[in-house]
């Protein structure tokens, strides 16, 4: 099969933001999914979208030109998502050849997905990605983005403080708390109910005496100098990259993204 030339891999029209969007927010163009599978993602794609008032879209090729993440942009701004929900969304891409994944955001969407956030979603994402399970990829990928947008709209986007104080989220560290305290509890209990399985009683006084005499010795302890060590505890945040927030840049369009990419 001859390799694609770079025009081919283009999937917009022209280098102009449109007035409507383009294509569909499902557009598996590697066809990784089966054709009830993509009916599927897209219906769930297209409530999301609605309930949000952002587009959350995907994006599957085999290859690509150029840097991935400004092909992603382009790909958002050019095909007309901006066009709806004023510019508002996140668009995951999978490119095959080089086993490639980037995000776009846009709009409400740059504050949805945080710099942080971002690296949960590949987090969660990866085992089906590594797996080739891609039906389950974006699945996860649609849960993640509708909790990071309900935590956004309920103004706690996540981030690296964040806190869940969903009751689901506190009910579950309260029972997780209780099962520690019990373990706990439970572990000198069954040390002394170990340690009683070998003591029998005596019906002598001389099996509680000791025959060995008592015998002291003269202890003394010298003080020659006291030393003190030092060492940093490093800060549990410092590998999220900062103090939290989105990078932005801008598109060849000249529109800001959030975003990021990397390889699974």
């Amino acid at each position: 099969m001859p390799k694609a030339k770079a025009s081919d891999l283009i999937l917009w029209d022209s280098y102009t933001k449109p007035s409507s969007r383009q294509k569909d927010r499902l557009f598996d163009n590697a066809e990784l999914l089966s054709s009830a599978d993509q009916e599927d993602i897209l219906a769930k794609l297209n409530e999301l979208s609605q309930k949000h008032n952002s587009n959350i879209a995907i994006l599957t090729v085999n290859e690509h030109s150029g840097p991935i993440q400004d092909y992603v942009d382009d790909y958002f701004d050019y095909n007309g998502f901006q066009a709806d929900y004023d510019g508002s969304g996140v668009l995951f891409m999978l490119s095959m050849a080089d086993r490639e994944f980037a995000i776009s955001t846009s709009g409400t969407g740059i504050q949805a997905f945080t710099d942080y956030g971002q690296e949960y979603l590949i987090e969660q994402m990866r085992p089906f990605l590594s797996e080739g399970d891609y039906y389950g990829a974006f699945n996860k990928y649609i849960e993640v983005a509708d909790y990071f947008y309900t935590q956004y709209e309920n103004g706690q986007p996540y981030d690296i403080d964040f806190k869940d104080t969903s009751p689901q989220a506190l009910i579950k560290v309260g029972i997780i708390c209780l099962g520690i305290g019990l373990i706990v509890a439970l572990i000198p209990i069954f040390i002394m109910i170990s340690s009683l399985k070998n003591v029998h009683a005596s019906t002598t006084a001389s099996g509680y005496q000791s025959h060995n005499g008592l015998h002291l010795t003269m202890h003394k302890d010298t003080y020659l100098r006291s030393s003190t060590s030092k060492v940093r505890i490093p800060d549990e945040r410092s590998s999220s990259g900062g103090s939290g927030g989105s990078s932005v840049h801008i598109s060849s369009s000249g529109s800001s993204h959030g975003g990021s990419h990397g390889h699974f």
